[in-house]
C-alpha cells in the first residue's frame, strides 16, 4: 500500500459514542443471529436483521440501509472493543466477556476493562476489509495514553480536544508520552498564527482520506469527531472528567490523582499490550475479550519499573526469550542460561527462584514470538521450533543420528514412552512448497530411516513452515506411498503452532494433554490459521 495512505492518526468506529449502549448492541447482535449461530460474512440479510435488532432495542434510528452496511458498522464497532470477531468461517464468535455482559455480570467493570484495553493495532483494524490500513509502527493503548498525560503536572492535568485532535492522535507508541507532552507544552505557548502554521502542518502530514470532499472538510472537521468520542469513553472510565463546550477538555480531579495513578499502574500491570496479532487475529481477539475475572498479567507481578530487582529480569529476559515460555524452564536450566552470561551463581538463583516461585499466569514471551517470525538463520529457526514443540509436551531431539546415514531430520519428537515423529522445519519467508522431489527425500531419507529409532515406532512426519504453505496435495502421497497411510502427515505454519501453545498456556492445559491436542491435528492436513486448529481439537 502506498505509504501516503496508511492511517498515521488514531481512529475509531463510531455509530454510537457512548459506551453504555455496548451492552444493548451486544443483546441485538445476539438476539439476529441466533446466538452467533448464523454466518455473518457476506450476509446482508443477517447485516440487515442486526439493524432491525438495533432499532428494535431503541438504540438506532428506525431506518434500515439498502446494502445492511449500518449493521456492519455497528458490528464493527463491538469488533473494536474485542466483544467478537469474525472466525475464517464468517462467523461472529463472542469472547469471553461478551458472554460476561450478556449474562449480566460485571457489566461496567467489563465495558471500562474494553475501553482501557482498546488498542491500535486490533484484531479488527488488521481484518482484511479494514481500510486504510494503520502504520506499522503503531503499538499503543490510546485511551489509557490519554490518561496518562492527563496526570501530567507540567500539562496542568488536562487536555484540550484541540490539542488531542492535532498532537495527541499522532502518537503511535507508548515511549512517544515525553515526547507528546513537549509537543503539547510548545503548542500552548505557540502565537494564534504560528498555531495555525503548525495545525496546517499536522494536516498534511498525517491526512490520509482521498474523497471527493476533502476540500470542503478540513483536517480539524473530520477528526476532531473522533477526539470526542476518545473523550467520551475515557469519560467513561471515571478516571477523566470531560467539560463540554467550546474549549472542550478531559482533565483529572488533583482530589482523584492518586486513585486514577493507581488503576493505570493496575492496568499496565495485569493488561500489556497484546501483541498477538503477530501470529493469530483470533487468539488476539480473545484476549483481549477476556472479561475482568480472567487474569492476564507479566511475569513480573507487583515488581515496579526501574527498580534495580526489576532491571535485573528485564536483563534477565533478554536471554530467556529464547524460550516460549521461560517459566516453565526447570531451575537448574535457568541457572544454566543465566550464568554463562553476566550473572554469578547468587543472581541466578535468585532470578530462577522467582520465576518458578511467582504464581501469576504463565504468557507466551512476546521477544520469542518476534524471533521465531523474523529468525534469518535457519539453524536457529529450526531451535526454535523445537522449543516450540517441547513446550507442547514432547520430548525432542534436534538433528538426531542414525548409524551409517548422513542424512539427518531436523527435528523428532518422542511421546507415550514408545512413539516418535519427525519434522522437518522450513525457513521460507514467502512461501514453502512440498514439491514431488521434496517428498520423495521425506520417504526416501527420512522416514525410512526413523521408522524404529531407539526403539520408538514412527507415527507422523511433518512440515513446520515460517509462512505460507503449498503442494498439500503431496502430504497423502507420502503417507501413502511410504506406509499405507499407517504413517499420517502434518503441514502447519509457524503462526498457526505459536497459536496452539498459546491456547494451551492461557487455557492451563497441562503437557500430556498438549500431545494429545497436536496428535488430533495430524491427518494429512495443512493449518495456516488458528481457527482451523480450533475446528479439531
Amino acid at each position: 500500500m502506498n505509504e501516503s495512505n496508511l492511517r498515521k492518526i488514531w481512529f475509531i468506529t463510531r455509530p454510537e459514542r457512548d459506551p453504555s449502549f455496548h451492552e444493548e448492541a451486544l443483546k441485538a447482535l445476539f438476539k439476529s443471529t441466533n446466538n452467533f449461530t448464523i454466518k455473518w460474512a457476506g450476509n446482508r440479510q443477517a447485516h440487515k436483521d442486526y439493524e432491525q435488532a438495533l432499532i428494535d432495542i431503541g438504540i438506532k434510528r428506525n431506518s434500515i440501509s439498502d446494502s445492511g452496511s449500518g449493521g456492519r458498522t455497528w458490528a464493527s464497532l463491538l469488533k473494536t472493543f474485542s466483544y467478537c470477531y469474525t472466525d475464517t468461517n464468517g462467523f461472529l464468535i463472542p469472547t469471553k466477556v461478551s458472554n460476561e455482559i450478556l449474562n449480566g455480570n460485571n457489566i461496567f467493570e467489563n465495558i471500562k476493562k474494553q475501553i482501557l484495553t482498546l488498542q491500535i493495532p486490533n484484531s479488527y483494524f488488521l481484518e482484511k476489509g479494514f481500510k486504510p490500513k494503520y502504520d506499522s509502527n503503531f503499538a499503543i493503548l490510546p485511551v489509557r495514553f490519554l490518561i496518562k498525560l492527563c496526570i501530567n503536572s507540567q500539562l496542568s492535568y488536562h487536555l484540550t480536544k484541540e490539542e488531542i485532535t492535532f498532537i495527541v492522535m499522532t502518537a503511535q507508541r507508548e515511549t512517544d508520552l515525553e515526547n507528546i507532552v513537549s509537543k503539547v507544552q510548545s503548542f500552548r505557548n505557540m502565537s494564534t498564527e504560528d498555531k495555525n502554521d503548525y495545525k496546517t502542518m499536522v494536516s498534511s502530514e498525517y491526512e490520509h482520506r482521498e474523497r471527493s470532499d476533502k476540500g470542503s472538510r478540513d483536517f480539524y472537521a473530520a477528526h476532531s469527531d473522533v477526539a470526542h468520542t476518545f473523550m467520551l469513553i475515557a469519560e467513561y472510565t471515571g478516571l477523566v472528567q470531560y467539560d463540554r463546550g467550546i474549549n472542550a477538555k478531559i482533565s483529572v480531579p488533583l482530589y482523584n490523582l492518586s486513585s486514577v495513578i493507581s488503576d493505570l499502574e493496575y492496568y499496565d500491570t495485569r493488561y500489556p499490550f497484546n501483541n498477538r496479532y503477530l501470529f493469530s487475529l483470533e487468539r488476539m481477539a480473545e484476549v483481549n475479550g477476556l472479561d475482568i475475572n480472567s487474569y492476564k498479567a507479566s511475569r513480573y507481578g507487583d515488581i515496579k519499573p526501574a527498580t534495580n530487582s526489576y532491571k535485573k529480569l528485564k536483563k534477565a529476559e533478554k536471554l530467556l526469550n529464547q524460550y516460549p515460555n521461560p517459566s516453565t524452564l526447570s531451575n537448574d536450566k535457568i541457572i544454566e542460561i543465566l550464568s554463562s552470561s553476566s550473572f554469578s551463581i547468587a543472581e541466578s538463583k535468585k532470578i530462577s527462584e522467582y520465576i518458578k516461585s511467582n504464581t501469576i499466569m504463565e504468557t507466551l514471551d512476546e521477544n520469542f514470538v518476534n524471533g521465531v517470525l523474523n529468525e534469518p538463520n535457519n539453524l536457529e529457526f529450526e531451535k526454535k521450533i523445537g522449543r516450540i514443540l517441547e513446550q507442547l509436551g514432547f520430548d525432542v531431539l534436534m538433528h538426531p543420528k542414525v548409524d551409517g546415514e548422513r542424512t539427518e531430520i531436523d527435528i523428532l519428537l518422542k511421546y507415550n514412552d514408545n512413539l516418535c515423529g519427525i519434522i522437518d522445519a522450513k525457513n521460507y519467508k514467502e512461501k514453502f512448497t512440498l514439491s514431488s522431489s521434496l517428498a520423495s527425500h521425506m520417504i526416501s531419507e527420512y522416514i525410512s530411516n526413523y521408522i524404529n529409532y531407539d526403539n520408538y515406532d514412527l507415527k507422523f512426519f511433518g512440515y513446520v513452515t515460517c509462512s505460507d504453505i503449498g503442494g498439500i496435495s503431496n502430504i497423502s502421497k507420502i503417507s501413502a506411498k511410504s506406509s499405507n497411510n499407517e504413517i499420517l502427515g502434518i503441514m502447519i505454519n509457524a503462526k498457526t503452532l505459536l497459536s496452539l501453545l498459546d491456547y494451551c498456556i492461557s487455557n492451563d492445559i497441562p503437557p500430556q494433554n498438549r500431545v494429545e491436542l497436536f496428535l488430533k491435528l495430524i491427518d494429512n492436513s495443512s493449518y495456516t490459521s488458528f481457527t482451523q486448529i480450533l475446528d479439531k481439537i
